[in-house]
């Protein structure tokens, strides 16, 4: 097998071998605006014979087999100053170039016109973030919100694509956490593409990826902004940060500091019955105002001695404290007895997270490149709870209190080699190791039977991967990539009172993916994909930390949840930017947030719980459309989806509409009105029922003074993020409601100062469990 694998390595490198080269290059003003269109010729240097054109679109273009010699590049556009330079060509070239400004004088003449900020290809959405009415959004997090398919979780700390799950997210080739990428100038951001398929070079936890290119410019020096959104929903809300980049010849250093002052409002509404126990529960939790506030931070140092070879460091810290009074009402039916009790919870949280990163990159010649990468990441909790109940209108006694401490520390270390037979044909070979520890404490005192309980679990995890991918063409129309990832993970949690662990697992899993692309036509592809993939719990579910809800349910982790895999089959047909796409996929072991008995304490418990199985179907439309000042993104899909375990009392599924709606209006030449709409049709996805929702939004975004940008923002109009939900599994019948504080009004203000620097910034997070810590 390994002289058949050498033997395949050599015919390869044989047939591609001959040394032809790529030049890339983007192309902007003087002000450090993309140059929108024009023309690129390179001319063979003596003779200025024509050896190949381009189209420059979008500040971007790539002259593709070019042999090695003396070129002289040219680049004509409207409006510019013709552009030449001389160069040798032994290796890729990139080039960063500013056009000069013609000396075409037109007087009292201004078009106002908009381009679509979405672009659809093989599948995959690609947005862009300079857009007017994008680039005037202060937090990212927020403009994740605006993009189809894309839904945020109500408390802004986690990302899910629909049909999807939870997405990777990367800047450029290097991945990142939700804290970093929340930590982004929203007017650094290039562009924001959501890959739906993602080649086997990324990691095996994902469905789906985020990828985040930074704006470019031409010039070394100082620039930044500083952003401050007055959010008001229930309560008010305050949003203040500050972001830099300094760049100067081989050195980018770069900043970020954040500060939130908010007030959060979140309620939920349950009527569950446990059969077996004979008891009902009919309850209400109300949390008025969670005095939350956040510091966020971040740090970069980059150093390039060449075109290629880097080092770099970066850290990310965050801090938040929330002050959270909960209030609980709370019908109990336990046989022939009922009560009404009153529940105040007095919550003192604390969360502390922070990152650290080194890289080293070094290109070994025009066809090896070598990437080593180490990092450490940790993340630490603690929970102080007074709990007091009053029984039938009676007064509040303190019943109990609890003592928690939960903490993380990750790290990981990765190697990738690239290999480059030809611009045909591209080898990758990769691995990486991590370990992370976690530990949870918990003391809990009960006054009325006067017991102490007392917790001390720890939880233990390593992975060990390694993949290889071949990417490359069959002919001029299919373009192929195909690979394979192997992880072994070992998982260990104990409690330190037991004799043995209560969970250990060992195992072992391959991750295959393929992408093929068939250029039909000019403006036809195909795009066919397959991914196995795998979605790990985070560690905080997999803890002994709870919450007190009222006397018969706690909040819980749960150390027995088990990774979800996923095997996916997508096909996507694309006719200029309009397309078609369908995807079916089985997943085992999927997860849901349930309510469950735990006999031994006589307590219901809501937490994340592995179900057996999970089968879908979504098939949709993308139909972009633009002219004059209006612009049109919309899409439409199917789904169908089916959970299924045999604990469950009931597994009707039926198909539902998802449809997405954003339209653009360019008023005046710095002024942007868009009104959009997203809807979700009434779900039954076997075990749970859940409801519809159509939820509205509108902004005005408003240049002022050249630095200045102003946005006025109202979402969810019609409040209509109610989240409701019916299932019976494992003996317990529920119906309840999450009500979401999604009503908003926001007023945002953005200065942006300093020079339109290039930041070559490049570092790239290499543990794999990031996404996973809190």
């Amino acid at each position: 097998m390994r002289r058949i694998s050498l033997l395949f390595f050599l015919i390869i490198s044989k047939a591609y071998g001959q040394d032809v080269f790529k030049l890339e290059g983007q192309v902007f003003d003087e002000t450090g605006l993309e140059v929108s269109i024009g023309d690129v010729l390179l001319l063979k240097s003596g003779t200025s014979s024509f050896e190949k054109y381009a189209t420059l679109l979008d500040g971007n273009f790539i002259l593709e087999d070019v042999s090695p010699g003396d070129y002289v590049l040219q680049i004509s556009a409207l409006g510019f100053e013709s552009y030449q330079e001389a160069f040798s060509l032994n290796g890729n070239r990139d080039f960063n170039i500013v056009l000069k400004e013609g000396a075409t004088e037109l007087s009292e003449v201004e078009v106002v016109a908009t381009k679509s900020p979405f672009e659809y290809k093989a599948g995959n959405l690609k947005v862009d973030v300079q857009n007017p009415y994008f680039s005037s959004i202060p937090d990212p997090v927020d403009l994740l919100s605006r993009l189809p398919n894309v839904q945020i979780s109500p408390d802004r700390e986690s990302i899910s694509v629909l049909g999807k799950g939870n997405p990777l997210i990367y800047l450029g080739n290097q991945r990142i956490s939700m804290e970093e990428f929340s930590a982004l100038p929203v007017d650094g951001i290039a562009t924001i593409e959501l890959i739906n398929n993602p080649s086997v070079k990324y990691e095996a936890e994902g469905r789906a990826v985020l990828l985040i290119m930074l704006k470019k410019g031409q010039n070394n020096g100082l620039r930044g902004s500083v952003m401050e959104t007055a959010s008001v929903k229930r309560n008010f809300n305050n949003y203040l940060g500050f972001n830099s980049s300094y760049a100067k010849e081989k050195w980018t250093v770069r900043g970020n500091l954040g500060y939130n002052q908010l007030q959060q409002w979140e309620s939920n509404s349950f009527l569950f019955e446990i059969l077996e126990r004979g008891v009902l529960v009919d309850y209400l939790v109300l949390i008025p105002r969670n005095d939350r506030v956040q510091i966020n931070g971040g740090l970069g140092l980059y150093f390039q001695w060449n075109d290629s070879d880097y080092i770099s460091f970066n850290s990310t810290i965050r801090s938040q404290t929330d002050d959270a009074p909960f209030f609980t009402d709370t019908f109990l039916v336990d046989g022939n007895n009922e009560q009404f009790v009153e529940t105040q919870t007095q919550n003192d949280n604390s969360k502390n997270y922070y990152s650290s990163s080194f890289n080293f990159n070094k290109k070994l010649n025009h066809k090896w490149n070598f990437f080593a990468g180490l990092q450490y990441s940790g993340f630490k909790q603690t929970l102080a709870t007074e709990i007091s109940n009053s029984i039938d209108m009676s007064e509040f006694i303190l019943d109990q209190t609890r003592a928690q401490k939960y903490h993380i520390n990750s790290w990981a270390f990765r190697l990738d080699v690239e290999k480059k037979f030809s611009e045909q044909l591209k080898w990758e070979l990769g691995a990486n190791i991590s370990q992370a520890k976690a530990g949870a404490f918990t003391e809990i005192q009960q006054f009325l039977e006067d017991e102490e309980t007392l917790i001390d679990f720890g939880y233990e995890e390593k992975l060990y991967a390694t993949y290889s991918s071949v990417a490359g063409k069959l002919g001029k129309k299919i373009d192929f990539e195909t690979g394979l990832r192997v992880e072994h993970n070992t998982v260990d949690g104990v409690i330190a009172s037991d004799d043995s662990p209560i969970v250990t697992r060992t195992i072992t899993n391959l991750f295959p993916k393929t992408n093929i692309t068939v250029v039909l036509d000019s403006t036809k592809t195909l795009n066919i994909n397959y991914a196995k993939s795998i979605q790990r719990p985070d560690f905080s579910r997999s803890s002994s930390i709870t919450a007190f809800i009222n006397p018969f349910l706690e909040g819980s982790g749960n150390v027995n949840l088990r990774p979800t895999l996923t095997d996916e089959f997508s096909v996507n047909y694309q006719k200029g930017n309009k397309s078609l796409f369908m995807t079916y996929y089985q997943s085992s072991n999927p997860t849901n947030f349930t309510i469950s008995y735990d006999p031994q304490a006589d307590t219901a418990l809501l937490s994340l719980v592995n179900l057996e199985k999970e089968n879908g179907f979504y098939a949709g439309v993308t139909l972009p459309y633009s002219k004059g000042i209006w612009t049109s993104n919309n899409t439409v899909s199917l789904n169908y989806n089916q959970l299924k375990d045999s604990d469950a009392s009931f597994s009707s599924a039926k198909p539902y509409i998802y449809a997405y709606t954003n339209h653009q209006l360019k008023i005046a030449k710095d002024t942007t009105l868009v009104v959009g709409a997203t809807m979700l049709g009434r779900r039954e996805v076997g075990i749970f029922k859940r409801n519809g929702l159509a939820i509205f939004e509108a902004s005005l975004s408003k240049t002022l003074f050249k630095y200045w940008d102003c946005t006025l923002r109202f979402n969810d109009i019609t409040r209509a993020m109610n989240f409701e939900e019916k299932y019976a599994l494992n003996g317990v019948i529920a119906d309840g409601v999450y009500f979401a504080d999604g009503r908003e009004m926001a007023l945002s203000l953005k200065y942006r100062f300093g020079s339109n620097s290039k930041a070559n910034f490049k570092n790239r997070d290499v543990d794999s469990n990031l996404d996973r810590i809190n």
